[in-house]
């Protein structure tokens, strides 16, 4: 792949990654959470991060950049997952995978 063609992956990961976090903004006791774990790295093809709070919130992501047959060719395949405790004390999670066949969640209540 092009620098381009990466850099243009690359933004689009991180407005999903932005847009989501601005949907889930935190309300009430939630708001003052602190984060207890933050891990990442991102080697250009290659990205990981996952991050814990005390509120119970966990999420952990794996992405990378998979050739194509052209020199622009390629597609970004990710998993990863993330659980939270809800106000009836019961822990659910969604984990995932996405790649050039589309988004694959799997929801499940956990406890």
């Amino acid at each position: 792949m092009h620098s381009t063609s990466k850099s243009s992956l690359w933004l689009a990961v991180l407005l999903a990654v932005g847009v989501s976090v601005v949907l889930a903004r935190p309300a009430g006791e939630d708001a003052q959470a602190e984060t207890l774990k933050l891990e990442s790295e991102n080697t250009g093809d290659k990205y990981s991060f996952s991050f814990d709070t005390s509120n119970g919130i966990s999420r952990t992501e794996t992405g990378e950049v998979k050739p194509g047959a052209g020199e622009d060719d390629g597609s970004l395949s990710v998993q990863g997952s993330t659980s939270w405790s809800a106000p009836d004390g019961k822990k659910y999670e969604i984990s995932f995978t996405a790649d050039e066949t589309g988004y694959h969640p799997k929801f499940r209540l956990v406890t």
